[in-house]
């Protein structure tokens, strides 16, 4: 076992979300202040956008949108408490347990920048094929950088003529989610 240096997360405020009104959305108070960490969260987590003068971190776990802070969180579209609760004890572990391989990850103090969906959607085949679910490649684009798709989906994408740009958006999708 290692030592904590994040012992306990506590719900601080509760509601339903505004994005998915079915879900909820929370702030939570940690027990410990985890700037120290945050770098090396940063080079853990694949999604994380770190900003290190505010200083936070953003990430996405499944659907799921999380922002850390020294000592407190936040959460949005959270299926219920039970399900916040079990990314509480998610979380503790993976900020622990970073927090104790710390002198074997290079920490990340750089910005990682999420494309926007016009730029993601300039990579795709753009054919509006609908086979992806979707009521055009513009929706898809978004619908990927929310998490909400997968890029196998897109059929036209998975063709010898796409390679390069399922090699590009593959890449892409690798460094951010």
């Amino acid at each position: 076992m290692f030592a904590l240096l994040l012992n306990d997360i506590n719900i601080t405020f509760m509601e339903p979300c505004i994005a998915e009104p079915e879900k909820i959305r929370l702030k939570a108070e940690m027990s410990d202040d985890i700037t120290d960490v945050m770098p090396y969260l940063n080079a853990v987590i694949g999604n994380a956008i770190f900003n290190k003068n505010a200083p936070l971190i953003t990430f996405t776990k499944e659907f799921r949108l999380i922002v850390l802070y020294p000592k407190k969180l936040t959460m949005a579209k959270v299926v219920n408490q039970t399900d916040a609760l079990q990314i509480f004890d998610w979380l503790k572990d993976l900020i622990n347990e970073t927090w104790d391989k710390r002198d074997t990850i290079t920490p990340n103090y750089e910005k990682k920048h999420k494309p926007t969906v016009p730029q993601f959607y300039g990579w795709l085949p753009k054919t509006n094929c609908k086979e992806c679910g979707e009521a055009n490649c513009f929706a898809f684009a978004a619908k990927i950088l929310q998490g909400q798709q997968r890029i196998e989906n897109c059929k036209p994408l998975f063709t010898p003529e796409y390679a390069d740009a399922r090699e590009t958006i593959t890449e892409v999708l690798t460094a951010i989610m």
